[in-house]
């Protein structure tokens, strides 16, 4: 592993950003999309990656850990761990704060009193008719804004929390911080963009590695026949569900037609991690987990 530290970062700020990446990712245009978000020059920025992909320099005020064989979520731990800051954001490389995130981020910390943390939306940022549009549907698309009001979830990244709430866990789960009672409040001009580049099979493969990782470590494990009924019906259930949270927002209905096809087959091979790990209880190969 190594660790590259730029620029001049003033020493422990309010928040810092714990960004985690796996594959190739873009330095500068992390940094741009930071800068046009309103996020401070004296931010701690802390990036976690494959040592394969650690950049040849370090830039602006980036931290950057460069660590070979882990997964997405140890790498999230990496960077979470590299700040003793009282507030971490918790974000993706391929999912970067729109403009006016760090405004809306530092009012909320502002006002926060005895709070869990808080998330924000999830909004595509890539046209409709472009594969990606598949990945945040199957995903993302339940954290648009207006989110529905009765809506449970959080999303997996744009988490805003406090250092206390994270502790010094090996991997960053935000399944298990929930189900131990994680209430973070929706804030709703905090918005991130998604942009993760995929292959169709390749992000079949990830849902399926995720899945199967999910359902190995779930606790309460349910039975095996529930289990296995369960996972037959899972690809309708999540694709329906799919379909109506796109279909609240106008402008996602056109892509919701075009990819559902997409979307149920990227659902199926969740399922089917989903089946795998429930059977064998074993997690798969965890430094592939992206």
């Amino acid at each position: 592993s190594s660790l590259f530290r730029g620029g001049t970062a003033q020493g422990v700020t309010k928040l810092a950003l714990a960004v985690a990446v796996k594959g190739p990712w873009e330095p500068d245009r992390l940094l741009h999309h930071l800068q046009a978000a309103g996020v401070p020059a004296s931010t701690e920025i802390h990036v976690a990656c494959d040592a394969a992909h650690e950049p040849a320099s370090p830039q602006g005020s980036m931290i950057i850990h460069a660590i070979a064989r882990k997964s997405l979520f140890e790498l999230w731990a990496i960077a979470i761990r590299g700040s003793d800051s009282p507030w971490i954001a918790i974000l993706h490389a391929d999912a970067l704060p729109a403009p006016g995130w760090f405004e809306a981020v530092d009012e909320a910390i502002g006002r926060s009193q005895g709070c869990d943390g808080f998330w924000g939306p999830v909004e595509p940022g890539v046209q409709p008719y472009d594969l990606r549009m598949v990945a945040y549907l199957t995903e993302y698309v339940q954290f648009h804004r207006p989110a529905h009001p009765r809506l449970l979830e959080v999303p997996g990244s744009n988490l805003i929390l406090p250092r206390v709430v994270l502790g010094s866990m090996p991997e960053f789960s935000k399944t298990r911080l929930v189900g131990q009672g994680l209430t973070p409040a929706r804030v709703e001009d905090a918005v991130v963009l998604y942009t993760r580049q995929i292959r169709f099979s390749a992000y079949c493969r990830r849902r399926y590695r995720h899945a199967r990782a999910y359902a190995a470590t779930r606790v309460p494990r349910p039975p095996l026949p529930v289990a296995i009924a369960m996972t037959l019906a899972l690809p309708a259930v999540r694709t329906v569900r799919a379909f109506r949270h796109a279909w609240r927002h106008r402008h996602l209905r056109m892509p919701v037609l075009r990819w559902l096809s997409h979307v149920a087959i990227a659902e199926t091979w969740w399922s089917a991690g989903e089946l795998v790990g429930y059977w064998t209880r074993r997690q798969g190969a965890l430094p592939d987990i992206d």
